[in-house]
């Protein structure tokens, strides 16, 4: 029996594990530096070895020295891939994780192939069933003699509009860390031939509407380098290429406006004796109210929607702040986690849309669409674990059973792995539903 070891045991790999147990035939470790996330793991999945572990230094070769894993599923912070990574080569065993390529890892990309060995990387939602989606149809044009004209990937994870109860439009399903380290993101897209940058947040200025049906209207930004995508994908001929995050209305204007107060910078300051409306009236240059101080800066009244936002969350609470030292961003990550966590009786939503454009020898033109939209489970699991940890788990089963066995370091852009994962994705429940209309 083939052993895969599942590094990290939090919100994610419970579907991962899930899957494994129904459907991999195989010894499944867990690992976690988290006693909690073990104990956690083992209540509801008994047949699995727990084994509570660190992944820096020479722990993760340890940790495979002692369990000769064939797969590991890394589901650790992006940071340890390369860690990672670098012990799966030098003990053999095939690696897949949902996290971004880094630098450091695709530079062992020869000896991973001179190895025999299959690292997927980028293999959960976004990135990951939009690289799969985005592959599919593509080919599929290519296939046909077209040329892509212009490609669009847009995707959101946010609470389901049953669960959207709150004047922020969002609802955390893990840590803020990610989400807050986004609102300084650059972003970079092709339009009809012309690069266009956006840097340290300028993103959420340049922000649209789309409705996606029966779900909502949604808002949308650039999201990081889409340009990589001309070579990722094989579209060198894609005249504009964009990739976006999705959001409920009002959430770019409230990012604008904290990002021109520098509530996202990191550095540190003395907050001992400092109430949170203190902090907020400072950030606004005042040390008196600050509701009055953010309204005369921006010229806004008191009544509008950001001033409300601010007010609900606790920007303008008399209540001590628990720190002595603090950064903006570490104040904006406590308010973050106290209102905008979604509870465990709540549903979270995935929304996934791929448009592209594209030109046939015949002089046609098609839009040809890929929408999904997923439902987290009350009580179980989010939807953002569900897509995020079932195609890694997907993965190791047909690397295992030698359906995915191509040597090397690859993004789910290949047939082989996009077409059998996308398809048992469905038998799963995670299904992209496919147009292609005339234009």
């Amino acid at each position: 029996m083939k052993t895969v070891l599942v590094m990290g045991a939090g919100r994610v790999s419970a579907p991962c594990i899930d899957y494994l147990t129904r459907h991999g035939n195989c010894r499944i470790v867990v690992s976690d530096i988290s006693g909690d996330n073990l104990e956690t793991v083992v209540k509801r999945f008994p047949s699995v070895t727990a084994e509570r572990h660190d992944a820096g230094g020479d722990a993760a070769a340890r940790l495979m020295d002692k369990y000769a894993p064939d797969v590991v599923i890394c589901l650790l912070p992006n940071e340890l891939m390369p860690v990672v990574a670098g012990a799966c080569l030098d003990r053999k065993a095939h690696m897949i994780q949902p996290s971004y390529l880094d630098a450091s890892t695709a530079r062992l990309s020869q000896k991973v192939k001179s190895n025999g060995l299959v690292f997927i990387t980028e293999l959960g939602v976004d990135p990951g069933i939009d690289h799969m989606s985005a592959a599919k149809d593509i080919n599929l044009i290519h296939e046909r003699g077209g040329l892509v004209e212009s490609f669009r990937s847009l995707c959101g994870a946010l609470p389901a509009p049953e669960s959207n109860d709150n004047p922020w439009g969002y609802k955390l399903s893990w840590s803020p860390a990610s989400l807050i380290g986004a609102s300084k993101r650059s972003a970079k897209i092709l339009d009809d031939g012309r690069e266009i940058s956006w840097p340290d947040g300028e993103t959420y200025e340049h922000v649209y509407m789309i409705d996606v049906p029966g779900v909502a209207a949604l808002e949308v930004y650039a999201n990081a380098d889409s340009t990589v995508y001309r070579e990722d994908y094989g579209i060198p001929e894609a005249r504009s290429i964009y990739r976006g995050t999705l959001r409920y209305p009002g959430w770019c204007e409230t990012i604008c406006y904290m990002n021109a107060l520098g509530f996202f910078e990191t550095e540190k300051q003395e907050t001992k004796d400092m109430s949170f409306a203190r902090f907020t009236a400072s950030q606004a240059g005042s040390s008196g109210d600050p509701k009055e101080a953010i309204c005369k800066k921006f010229g806004l009244k008191p009544w509008s929607a950001f001033i409300l936002r601010m007010e609900w969350i606790g920007f303008f609470d008399d209540r001590p702040l628990p720190l002595d030292e603090a950064s903006p961003r570490d104040v904006v990550s406590l308010l973050f986690a106290e209102k905008l966590t979604i509870s465990p009786d709540e549903k979270d939503m995935i929304v996934l849309c791929d448009e592209i454009t594209a030109k046939y020898p015949d002089g046609s033109r098609r839009l040809h669409s890929s929408v999904l939209v997923d439902y987290g489970v009350p009580g179980k699991w989010t939807s953002i674990a569900k897509t995020t940890g079932l195609p890694p788990a997907i993965a190791a089963k047909f690397i295992m059973e030698g359906r995915i066995s191509t040597p090397g370091i690859h993004k789910p852009t290949l047939r082989e792995i996009y077409e059998p994962v996308l398809e048992e994705l469905a038998s799963e429940g995670v299904r992209l539903v496919e147009s292609h209309t005339e234009i």
